[in-house]
C-alpha cells in the first residue's frame, strides 16, 4: 500500500503549515427523535478503520514526500451534557467544527451529539479537508454505515518514512519528474507572456453601504448562516427559468455575490466551482478536486437561466485545458518552502479576490441519512475554516461562499461571507440570502 500523499493532498498539508489553519467539511443531521447512541458508537468504531482515520507524517528531508499514518488515538463521540433549543442547531454545529482538528497531530475529525429540548436531537461530524474532500466525506460515511472494510493498513507514526538515506534516495529518483514539471511551468509562463494584454475586469473591493462599530473577533469574523427552501419550489424555479438544479445553485451564488458587492467592473460575478475528479469509490486520494471559474450576469439569472447554463457547460468543457498548468506544476509541491507560501499568501488564496465560491453538494445518499439505522429529518453539508484570522479576511478583500444540499424534501442553503468594514453579523447575511430567495421566487424559507 502506497502511503505517500498525492501531490494535491501534499499542497493542502503545506497550506495548513503555512497558514496555521485549514478548511473543514462537516455534516449535520437533524432529528425529531432521540438518536440511537449504541448505533452511533458502532458507526464511530467503523470510522476508526475507514478513509478518515489517517493523519500526515511530514518527510524528514527537503523535497521528500509526506506519508499517511494512523492517528495516535481513537476519535471519541462527544455527547453534550445539556440539551439545546432547535433554533441553536446551527450554532452548536459550528461550535463542534471549531474544536481542534489537526491533519498532522490529530484528531482528523470530530463527532458530536446533542439532545434538543423538544425531544429531538442533532449529530455533527466534522472532517479535515486535508484528509478528504466533500465527495470523500460522503463515501467514508456510506462505507461506515454499510460496514464496508477498505482494508486500509496505515502504519503507525514513525514507521512510514524509513531512514533518511532512503528518503534522500527517493528524492533523487524523483528529480527527472521534477525537471519535467519545472520545464512545463517555464513553457507555460512564456506562453502567457506572449499573449496580448487584456484589460482586467476585476473590480476593487466594494465600499460597504452599512458599517458596524462593534469590534470584530480576532478570528472567525465571517458571518455564516443556514436556511431552507422546499425542494419542490426549487425544482419549479429551475424549470421555469430554463435551467437545472445545478445552474440554479450558481444563480443563487451570483445573486449573493451581487448583494455582497463581489462583482467585476462590468457588474458580472465570477464563481469558483469545485469539480470532483475522483476515479471511483476506491480512489483514496484526500482531495480529488479540480475547479472551474464561471462568469454570470446576476441580473439575468433572475429572468433566464439558459445563458448561465451555457456558460457553465462551456467552462466544464474547457476544464482540462485550464487545469493543465496546475497539474504540470504539482510534482514541485514538496520543494516549496513553507516560508515562501506565507509570503505568497494572497496568491495562494486566489488572484480573483472578488470571486464567490459555489458548491452543490448534491443529494445526501440514503445510507448517509440513516447513520443510526433510521432516517433523519434531514442532513446537510457545510464548509468551514475555523481559526482563520479576521485580519486575513480583510487582506484578501473579503469572502463569499454558497453551498446547497438536498435532503428530506428540502434544499439546505448555507452561506459564508465577510465584507471588510461591512455588517458581518449572521443576521445581516441571513437577510441577504432571504432577499435572494425572494428575488428568485423560491417560496418562503422553511423552519428548522
Amino acid at each position: 500500500m502506497d502511503t505517500r500523499l498525492d501531490y494535491m493532498d501534499h499542497a493542502s498539508y503545506l497550506a495548513f503549515r503555512a497558514m496555521g489553519h485549514h478548511p473543514t467539511l462537516h455534516y449535520t443531521w437533524v432529528y425529531d427523535r432521540a438518536v440511537d447512541l449504541a448505533a452511533l458508537r458502532r458507526l464511530s468504531e467503523r470510522l476508526q478503520h475507514g478513509r478518515f482515520a489517517r493523519v500526515v507524517e511530514p518527510a524528514q528531508v527537503w523535497g521528500g514526500r509526506a506519508r499517511w499514518v494512523r492517528p495516535d488515538r481513537p476519535v471519541p463521540i462527544e455527547v453534550e451534557p445539556a440539551p439545546r433549543p432547535r433554533s441553536q442547531v446551527e450554532q452548536w454545529s459550528v461550535e463542534v467544527s471549531r474544536r481542534p482538528i489537526d491533519p498532522v497531530s490529530g484528531p482528523p475529525w470530530r463527532f458530536g451529539v446533542v439532545r434538543l429540548d423538544d425531544g429531538g436531537s442533532a449529530v455533527a461530524i466534522v472532517v479535515s479537508h486535508t484528509v478528504t474532500d466533500g465527495v470523500g466525506v460522503l463515501l467514508g460515511l456510506r462505507e461506515a454505515v454499510e460496514g464496508r472494510d477498505l482494508g486500509l493498513t496505515h502504519p503507525r507514526r514513525g514507521a512510514a518514512q524509513g531512514s533518511r538515506l532512503s528518503q534522500w534516495s527517493e528524492v533523487l529518483a524523483s528529480l527527472p519528474e521534477k525537471a519535467r514539471a519545472l520545464g512545463a511551468v517555464v513553457r507555460q509562463m512564456r506562453a502567457e507572456r506572449s499573449l496580448p494584454h487584456r484589460e482586467s475586469t476585476a473590480a476593487l473591493p466594494a465600499t460597504p453601504t452599512h458599517t458596524r462599530t462593534t469590534r470584530l473577533p480576532d478570528r472567525d469574523g465571517a458571518a455564516r448562516i443556514v436556511t431552507f427552501v422546499s425542494e419542490a419550489a426549487w425544482d419549479a424555479c429551475a424549470e421555469r427559468l430554463g435551467g437545472t438544479s445545478n445552474v440554479l445553485a450558481a444563480a443563487v451564488a451570483a445573486r449573493l455575490g451581487h448583494h455582497l458587492g463581489r462583482v467585476q467592473r462590468n457588474g458580472t460575478v465570477n464563481l469558483t466551482i469545485p469539480v470532483s475528479v475522483r476515479e471511483g469509490d476506491d480512489d483514496l486520494r484526500g482531495n480529488a478536486l479540480s475547479s472551474v471559474v464561471v462568469t454570470l450576469d446576476p441580473a439575468e439569472v433572475t429572468r433566464d437561466l439558459r445563458p448561465a447554463r451555457a456558460a457553465m457547460k462551456a467552462a466544464l468543457s474547457a476544464q482540462d485545458a485550464q487545469q493543465l498548468p496546475l497539474l504540470a506544476a504539482l510534482p514541485l509541491v514538496p520543494f516549496v518552502p513553507v516560508r515562501l507560501l506565507r509570503r505568497l499568501e494572497r496568491f495562494a488564496l486566489g488572484a480573483d479576490v472578488n470571486a464567490v465560491g459555489c458548491s452543490n453538494l448534491g443529494r445526501v445518499p440514503d445510507p448517509v441519512e440513516r447513520i443510526d439505522g433510521q432516517p433523519c429529518q434531514y442532513a446537510f453539508g457545510q464548509f468551514n475554516e475555523p481559526g482563520r484570522p479576521t485580519a486575513e479576511l480583510v487582506r484578501m478583500g473579503g469572502q463569499g461562499f454558497l453551498g446547497v444540499t438536498f435532503s428530506g424534501g428540502r434544499v439546505v442553503i448555507n452561506a459564508v461571507a465577510f465584507r471588510p468594514g461591512g455588517d458581518n453579523s449572521d443576521e445581516a447575511l441571513l437577510a441577504i440570502v432571504h432577499d435572494v430567495i425572494d428575488e428568485l421566487d423560491l417560496g418562503p424559507p422553511l423552519p428548522w
